[in-house]
């Protein structure tokens, strides 16, 4: 039952794609996830994504490789401490395509990777610590063990009201997989310019706040946005996976929410979008009710 809902899902995901498309460039992009744009250093900490896409053939698509890390709340600690979530790293490949219109998006995406010592997040955070003389990340050695992941979604935004300079959207999404399995949904505001081209472009996802492959159908522009977002998260692998006894046994928040506000700016050839994201906490026992991270991503378009 549970792999024909996620072959269901990836099948729905190919099929919607596949719709004529208005389009005008092909990007490259990084972008850099990190709540040190807030002064911490805990939970979901870091993230770096390097994509590809193109909206210039029958089926927009992008490809992109990324990889992020959570931590405990401090890493100064060589064994797990109580009430702490467990390191944990993704090396992953996500796949996503799209449908695009003024009025209504469609994103359907894949994901193939792997979590623990294999994914290298260790070595990551260690020398990004390194050059930033932050302290040295310990207690790696008790981090979620080796596992391949999966994962299909698709994300749907509907336009609500539009004026010459500003927009009302909701959108629902939800994603299923041994990664994290969840159904969210929310409301978006933006104000700027060729708001119709750059619909369903924002997100409070993790290395997504402003998916720049949305914005290839727009010469060029600017918005700034604001949104929110509750979900309901059925499981968490960073926090339930498979893990050394040292750590505690933690029961996942099924109640989640997630606020984010940022912008973009972007010409012909090339741009820039910053976002900043708030979620709550993602396990019951957390110290902490919430944690912030910011995004900033730069992108060349040709």
């Amino acid at each position: 039952m549970f792999f024909n809902r996620f072959l269901c899902l990836v099948l729905w995901s190919v099929v919607l794609s596949f719709s004529p498309q208005k389009a005008q460039a092909k990007t490259v992009s990084f972008a850099f996830d990190n709540d040190s744009f807030f002064g911490t250093d805990r939970d979901y900490s870091s993230g770096l994504f390097l994509r590809w896409s193109s909206f210039s053939g029958p089926v927009p698509y992008s490809l992109e490789i990324a990889s992020q890390l959570w931590s405990p709340s401090d890493i100064r600690h060589f064994k797990p401490m109580p009430n702490e979530r467990p390191y944990a790293g993704l090396l992953a490949l996500k796949a996503r395509t799209y449908r695009q219109n003024p009025t209504n998006t469609y994103i359907g995406n894949v994901m193939l990777g792997t979590v623990g010592p294999n994914s290298k997040a260790k070595y990551g955070q260690t020398f990004i610590h390194t050059l930033i003389g932050s302290p040295e990340p310990n207690g790696w050695e008790y981090q979620i063990y080796n596992e391949f992941v999966y994962q299909a979604g698709l994300d749907a935004h509907r336009l609500l009201f539009r004026g010459t300079k500003n927009e009302l959207s909701f959108f629902g999404r939800g994603q299923e997989g041994n990664f994290q399995s969840e159904v969210g949904g929310g409301v978006t505001y933006r104000f700027g310019t060729d708001l119709e081209n750059t619909f369903g472009s924002t997100s409070t996802q993790l290395g997504n706040g402003i998916d720049v492959s949305l914005l290839s159908s727009s010469l060029q522009g600017v918005f700034f946005y604001l949104m929110t977002e509750f979900r309901y998260r059925f499981d968490d692998i960073m926090i339930e996976g498979e893990k050394p006894i040292e750590n505690d046994e933690l029961e996942i928040e099924h109640h989640q929410y997630s606020l984010s506000a940022g912008g973009a700016w972007y010409r012909q050839d090339w741009g820039l979008a910053l976002s900043m994201t708030l979620h709550s906490k993602a396990f019951e026992t957390s110290k902490k009710e919430h944690h912030t991270f910011g995004n900033l991503t730069l992108f060349y378009r040709y």
